[in-house]
């Protein structure tokens, strides 16, 4: 196991997972500690201790991914997705496990998607099942999931019905598609071999003039303009894009009078570009465009290096 590679895919599955349970039930759910170590029979074991109900998804290409989750709280998630009520106590019947697979085919979708995203690659499922299990079936399980094989236990909590343990466990195909780039930007530096990287993504020359704005042979920056060594180390961190086709101005009461069916003009015209903010501020400019049925931005203009650098510090 590649500590580093592994809680890569434990954090990225389990954010896209999650982010579909808050959609499905309007909730907000997180998840707290979540460390990958080796799987191991007797942690397994453990894990499925009381009774657990495990969605598992085979990948393609090999290898199986599988959420455990108290048996319990699963039928209390299918009693607040269909009447809106919590049911301590409840227990899976037919019904019940037949609405876990409509969720677990979009909650481990929502894993494998939010993996994709991050790897810059396909990951894709060619299978979904639900399926409930406890201590005695950890053998099997482990004949699943194959040898070195990744567990990772951590809680779950979402207002005032869910606060329980929960796993997560993976084959060792599933670490070995983490690009080596998104280990060595860990803190540490760690290489599949677990060692420390002691090459850069880029050299520090690369990266001064990627950071400063300027073409090849061009003057330096001014020192008032000068951007941080360092600020490499900030360049994974996730920020909010938004496009926006429009903006205006509303007095409060024209704003409390909208209702369905209210058409606001924004004042941009059909074939005006449409601006691309990053945290409210302007990064580029584009056309609309849609991409397999959802909307996209095609990028026609974008302002410069050193503008977008300052713009997110």
């Amino acid at each position: 196991m590649n500590p580093g590679a592994s809680n890569i895919v434990v954090q990225g599955f389990l954010k896209g997972t999650f982010d579909v349970f808050d959609a499905l039930l309007g909730a907000s759910f997180t998840f707290e500690p979540a460390v990958g170590e080796d799987l191991g029979e007797a942690n397994l074991r453990a894990a499925m201790t009381g009774g657990v109900l495990c969605m598992r998804g085979d990948l393609k290409g090999g290898g199986t991914v599988a959420l455990l989750f108290p048996a319990g709280d699963m039928a209390n998630l299918v009693a607040l997705l269909e009447t809106g009520f919590p049911a301590p106590g409840a227990t899976l019947d037919a019904n019940a496990l037949a609405t876990l697979k409509e969720i677990a085919d979009s909650a481990l979708g929502g894993g494998v998607a939010n993996l994709s995203e991050k790897f810059a690659r396909e990951v894709a499922l060619a299978k979904v099942d639900v399926a409930v299990a406890g201590p005695a079936d950890a053998a099997a399980w482990m004949a699943v999931l194959g040898p070195n094989s990744v567990l990772a236990t951590y809680r779950f909590k979402a207002g005032p019905h869910f606060d329980a343990p929960a796993a997560i466990a993976f084959s060792n195909a599933l670490e070995q598609l983490v690009p080596e780039k998104l280990v060595r930007a860990l803190p540490g530096g760690q290489t599949r071999g677990g060692t420390v990287a002691d090459e850069p993504l880029v050299s520090d020359d690369e990266m001064k003039d990627i950071l400063s704005g300027f073409e090849p042979n061009s003057a330096p920056a001014s020192p008032s303009r000068r951007v941080p060594d360092n600020l490499d180390l900030v360049l994974d961190i996730e920020l909010t894009a938004t496009a926006r086709l429009g903006r205006i101005e509303m007095p409060i009461g024209e704003i409390l009078s909208l209702g369905p069916g209210s058409i606001l003009e924004v004042g941009q015209m059909i074939d005006d570009p449409v601006d691309l903010y990053v945290n409210d501020k302007l990064i580029a400019r584009g056309d609309v465009v849609v991409v397999d049925e959802k909307f996209g931005l095609r990028i026609t203009e974008i302002v410069s290096k050193m503008e977008r650098i300052e713009s997110l510090l």
